[in-house]
C-alpha cells in the first residue's frame, strides 16, 4: 500500500562464494535502477537475500524481476512479478437513496473522488440483514424477501422491518442499528470523524484489492465464534485471521487454525456472517479500543464487493438463522457417537487384531476404528503390500484383482473388517488428498500404478494448475510439498478420483474415511475448473475435499456412512465430523481442546473431537490421560489416536497400554468406567445430536451461549453444556484433585449422586474416577442403563437396541419438557413433567415408546 516499505525476498542454490541477487524492475513502464540484494544467512543447501525497493504512491505499477549470478551463469525468476499500489478510501456523504423493492440502496460520495460507491442493504430475515459493498456502485446483486418500512428526512434514513431497525446518518454516512423497539442500541459504525467506517484499499483507477467495515465496540462487549480456535473463546483485543493453516502442535499460542470460520457474535445481541473464502482479518478492538472491523481481500477486480450477513437475537436464535443461511449440519449415524480407537503404529492386520481381541478381554465398548497405515501411501486406494497388475490411470480395481501375502502387513483385509462388524465396530480408512510425490531420492521407487494414475490425471486436467497451465505443486515446504492435488472443482477429476475407492466401500465394507490434510493450496495464481483462483480456493480447498467424500459416501453407504475431518470453514458442517488436529499430550493442549471444542460449536460446527490425552509428544500420564477420558466422555464424539508410526515402546492411547506403561492399575477400570457411561448417554447423546442437525445448536454449549446474560459464566471457558441438560466441568490442570466451577441461577443436581444445588461459584472434588457433571432442574435425561440400571456399568456397545431405556427426571418447581429423539420411530416425542417442589412427588407424561422404558427421579425414591 502507498507508504509501506517492499521486500522482496530471494533463494539461491546450491550455496557457493561469490553469488549475487539483484532486482530489475519498472516504475509505472520506466526501466528503474537495478537494485542489488543484501545478503541474509545460508541454510540447508539454500542462500537467503532480500531486496528493498522503497515506499510508492497510489497509483503507481511496479514489476519487477529476480535475478542472480550463480557460479557465473545468470538467472533469473521465470516471469515478472507485479503489483498495483494501493490506499485507503472512504464513504462520505449519502448522496441518493433507491428502493429496489426487495432491497435499499445508498449511493454514497468517495473521498479519494474515484468512485460513485453503492451500499446495499437486504432483508432475507426480520431479525437481521445483508450488506453488500460496492466501492464502484457496481456487481450488486443480492435480493431480499422479508418485508422493510423506507422513510427518509433531509439527515436520516429509516429502514424498519417487524425484528429490526435500521437508521442511516446521511451527513457523513454512519449506519446504527436498533432492535424494533427502537430503545435498544445494538451497535453502530464507527465515527468516521476519527476512522474510516467503509472502507476499500484502491489504486484509484482499475484495482480494489481490499474492502472493509468498522463498527462501534464499548469496552466490555466479547466475541466469540470464528472457528474452532484454541486460544481464547473471546477474541476482543485479538486480531482473528481467516486463514486455514497445517498448524502441527501448539495450535493456542500460534493462534492459527485448520478450521477457520468467518462468523462471530457480540454479546450485546448481534452476530457477522462474511461469506467469503479470501483471506480476512477480524481487528477486535485492537487498532481502537472502543471499534471493531473486519477487512476482506477481494479478486483485485475494480467491480469487486464485499457481502456480509447480520443477524440480531439470542446466541442461539443467530446461529440457528446462520446456519439455516448456510448449511444445516448432516447428522452422523447413530455409531458414531460411542467410543472411536486409532494408532499409527496399528500398521498390518495381525496388530488391528490384537487390538480387537484386547477390546473383547476388557469389554470396553468401542463402536469405530480409524486405521491410518493402511494403504501403500501412494494411491491411498491400494492396500500395502498388495499384489496386482497395474492399470492404466484410467481404470480401477476390484478385490479379486487383489492378493494378499501371507508373510505380508494385511493378509485378508475383508476378513478382518468383517470381523471389525461383528465386534460392532465400524471402519473409516485414512485419506490425503494428494498425488504424492518424492517418495525418495529415487523417483523410480514410486508404485507404477501411483505413476500412471498421475500421467493420467495431468493429461485429463485433473489437477489443479498454475497460472500459466503447468501443474501446480504444494510448496515443498508444507505437508506434502511438491505434490499434486486433485481437483474436486471438477466432476470429471472427482469422479475419477472417488471411483478408485469403489472396491474397498462396495466389497470390503469400508464405513467411511478419516479425510486428513487439505490446507494445500498457496499462490494467488492456482486455477481451478470451476473458475476460482487460489485466492479463493485456500479456505475453500478442505470444503470441496470434504464435500466429494461425503457425497460419496452417502451415495454408497447412506446415512450410516460417516467422515472424520480436520480442515474447513463455512459450510463445512454439512460434510463432516470433525476432530481438533495435532496436538500434544499435555495439560495445556487439554485446556486448548475444550476451548477449541466450544468454539467450533459457537461456529456452526456441532460435531467435533479432539485425541484425549493428545496426539503426539510426550506420552501421556495415568492422571492427563483419565482427566481427558473423563471430559471425552461429555464431549461430541469421543476417540483416542497417537502419532508415531513404529515406537517401542507402544505410544498408542489405548487404556490397556497407558496402564501398563504407567503401572497405574486404575486405568482400564476407570476409563470402562467412562466407556460405559458413553453408552448410558447414548439415547441423550444422540437426540442432542438430532437438535444440533436441526437447529445447528453446539453439542459443547460454551456458557456465553448458553446463558448470554450472566457475566460470571461467560469468563468459565474450562466448563460447558453438554447438549441443552449437563453442565460438565472437566478438570484440566495438573495435580488437581477439585475444580471451581460456577453454576448459573437456579437448581442443580449432581449427575452421580442426586444430590441438589444451588446457582453460584462451587468446590468440587474429584478424584481421577470422576468428573463434576450437573443436570439442569427440570432435565429429562434419556439414559440406556444395564439390568441394574447403573450409570457406568457394563451396557456393551450395541448402537441398535437399549437394554433399559430409562428417563431420568430432575424434579424443578415449574413444569418443564424435553423432546426425546426415537430414532426407532425417527421422530421427537415431547416428554413432560409437573413437579411440586413441596412434596417431592413428579408426575410425568411419557409417549408410547417402541422399547421398554423405566423413569427415575433424582433426589427421591423413584416414584412413577
Amino acid at each position: 500500500m502507498s507508504g509501506q516499505a517492499v521486500r522482496i525476498n530471494a533463494t539461491t542454490w546450491p550455496i557457493a562464494q561469490g553469488q549475487t541477487v539483484w532486482a530489475t524492475w519498472t516504475k509505472n513502464g520506466v526501466n528503474q535502477t537495478p537494485v542489488g540484494a543484501q545478503f541474509g544467512y545460508n541454510a540447508g543447501n539454500n542462500s537467503y537475500w532480500t531486496v528493498d525497493l522503497g515506499s510508492f504512491a497510489r497509483g503507481d505499477q511496479i514489476t519487477y524481476t529476480v535475478n542472480a549470478d550463480v557460479n557465473g551463469a545468470s538467472q533469473k525468476s521465470t516471469t515478472p512479478f507485479s503489483f498495483s499500489t494501493t490506499s485507503w478510501s472512504q464513504v462520505t456523504n449519502v448522496t441518493s437513496v433507491v428502493d429496489n423493492g426487495t432491497s435499499v440502496d445508498l449511493v454514497t460520495g468517495d473521498s479519494a473522488g474515484d468512485f460513485i460507491p453503492r451500499i446495499r442493504y437486504v432483508f432475507p430475515r426480520a431479525d437481521g440483514f445483508d450488506t453488500q459493498i460496492a466501492p464502484t456502485g457496481s456487481g450488486l446483486t443480492l435480493a431480499g424477501t422479508a418485508p422493510y418500512v423506507l422513510t427518509q428526512n433531509a439527515t436520516t434514513v429509516t429502514i424498519a422491518t417487524s425484528g429490526i431497525q435500521l437508521k442511516i446518518q446521511k451527513s457523513p454516512y454512519r449506519l446504527a442499528v436498533y432492535k424494533a423497539d427502537g430503545t435498544t442500541l445494538v451497535t453502530r459504525q464507527y465515527d468516521p470523524a476519527v476512522f474510516r467506517n467503509i472502507g476499500w484499499a484502491s489504486d484509484g483507477e482499475s484495482t480494489v484489492t481490499k474492502i472493509e467495515d468498522h463498527l462501534l465496540s464499548p469496552t466490555g462487549e466479547r466475541f466469540e465464534g470464528f472457528g474452532e480456535r484454541y486460544d481464547r473463546l473471546d477474541h476482543r483485543g485479538s486480531d482473528v485471521l481467516n486463514y486455514v493453516y497445517n498448524q502441527y502442535q501448539d495450535q493456542g499460542s500460534s493462534k492459527r487454525t485448520y478450521l477457520s470460520v468467518p462468523y462471530f457474535t457480540n454479546s450485546a445481541g448481534y452476530g457477522v456472517h462474511v461469506p467469503s473464502t479470501r483471506n480476512a482479518i477480524f481487528n477486535m478492538a485492537t487498532a481502537r479500543s472502543d471499534m471493531v472491523g473486519f477487512t476482506v481481500d477481494t479478486s483485485g477486480a475494480l467491480d469487486s464487493t464485499l457481502t456480509y450477513q447480520f443477524f440480531t437475537g439470542s446466541p442461539a436464535e443467530m446461529l440457528d438463522d446462520y446456519t439455516a443461511s448456510t448449511v444445516r449440519p448432516a447428522l452422523p449415524p447413530k455409531w458414531a457417537f460411542g467410543l472411536w480407537m486409532s494408532a499409527n503404529e496399528w500398521n498390518s492386520q495381525a496388530r488391528v487384531e490384537a487390538e480387537f481381541a484386547k477390546v473383547a478381554q476388557t469389554g470396553i465398548p468401542h463402536t469405530a476404528i480409524v486405521l491410518e497405515q493402511w494403504s501403500d501411501e501412494a494411491t491411498f486406494y491400494l492396500w500395502k503390500g498388495a499384489n496386482y497388475t497395474p492399470k492404466a490411470g484410467s481404470g480401477k480395481f476390484s478385490s479379486s484383482e487383489l492378493t494378499f501375502p501371507a508373510n505380508g502387513p494385511w493378509t485378508n483385509p475383508k476378513a478382518m473388517i468383517d470381523q471389525a462388524h461383528a465386534q460392532g465396530i465400524k471402519v473409516l480408512l485414512w485419506q490425503i488428498p494428494v498425488l504424492k510425490e518424492n517418495f525418495s531420492t529415487n523417483p523410480t521407487t514410486a508404485p507404477q500404478q501411483h505413476l500412471n494414475d498421475k500421467a493420467h490425471a495431468i493429461a485429463q486436467g485433473f489437477v489443479a494448475k498454475n497460472g500459466d497451465g503447468t501443474p501446480y505443486r504444494i510448496p515443498s515446504g508444507q505437508w506434502f510439498g511438491d505434490s499434486l492435488i486433485p481437483d474436486y472443482t471438477s466432476d470429471a477429476a472427482t469422479q475419477w478420483w472417488m471411483s478408485k475407492r469403489d472396491y474397498l466401500v462396495d466389497e470390503m465394507g469400508v464405513d467411511g474415511f478419516k479425510t486428513d490434510g487439505s490446507e494445500a493450496v498457496f499462490g494467488r495464481d492456482v486455477q481451478f475448473a470451476d473458475g476460482r483462483t487460489g485466492d479463493e480456493m485456500h479456505n475453500a480447498y478442505p470444503n470441496e475435499y470434504t464435500g466429494a467424500y461425503a457425497d460419496y459416501v452417502s451415495e454408497k453407504v447412506g446415512s450410516e456412512g460417516a467422515l472424520f475431518s480436520r480442515a474447513g470453514t463455512s459450510g463445512a458442517q454439512a460434510n463432516s465430523i470433525f476432530w481438533a488436529g495435532d496436538q500434544s499430550s499435555s495439560f495445556g493442549a487439554f485446556q486448548e481442546a475444550v476451548r477449541a471444542g466450544q468454539s467450533a460449536g459457537q461456529s456452526g460446527i456441532p460435531f467435533w473431537s479432539w485425541d484425549l490425552a493428545g496426539f503426539t509428544g510426550s506420552f501421556p500420564s495415568a492422571e492427563l490421560y483419565l482427566r481427558s477420558a473423563a471430559q471425552a466422555t461429555f464431549s461430541p464424539v469421543m476417540q483416542y489416536h497417537s502419532e508415531k508410526a513404529d515406537p517401542v515402546p507402544s505410544e498408542a492411547r489405548t487404556p490397556w497400554n497407558v496402564q501398563a506403561r504407567s503401572g497405574n492399575t486404575s486405568v482400564v477400570p476407570t476409563f470402562s468406567k467412562f466407556a460405559n457411561v458413553r453408552m448410558n448417554l447414548l439415547p441423550y447423546t444422540y437426540t442432542e445430536a438430532s437438535n444440533s442437525a436441526a437447529t445447528g445448536a453446539p453439542m459443547m454449549q460454551a456458557m456465553a451461549y448458553a446463558y448470554p446474560g450472566d457475566n460470571q459464566a461467560a469468563a468459565r471457558d474450562q466448563q460447558y453444556l453438554y447438549g441443552r441438560n449437563l453442565l460438565v466441568a472437566p478438570i484440566t490442570s495438573a495435580g488437581a484433585t477439585s475444580k471451581e466451577l460456577y453454576l448459573p441461577a437456579g437448581e442443580w443436581y449432581d449427575l452421580w449422586n442426586g444430590g441438589r444445588a444451588l446457582g453460584g461459584t462451587k468446590t468440587y472434588s474429584a478424584g481421577l474416577d470422576t468428573i463434576p457433571v450437573y443436570a439442569k432442574a427440570g432435565a429429562v435425561l434419556p439414559l440406556n442403563l444395564n439390568a441394574s440400571y447403573e450409570l457406568g456399568g457394563a451396557i456393551g456397545n450395541s448402537v441398535d437396541n437399549y437394554t433399559n431405556l430409562t428417563f431420568r427426571v430432575y424434579p424443578s418447581s415449574a413444569a418443564s419438557s424435553y423432546g426425546y429423539f426415537d430414532d426407532s420411530a425417527g421422530v421427537t416425542k415431547q416428554i413432560t413433567q409437573v413437579a411440586d417442589r413441596v412434596g417431592n412427588t413428579v408426575t410425568v407424561g411419557l409417549p408410547a415408546l417402541a422399547t421398554k422404558s423405566t423413569l427415575q427421579v433424582s433426589g427421591t425414591k423413584p416414584r412413577v
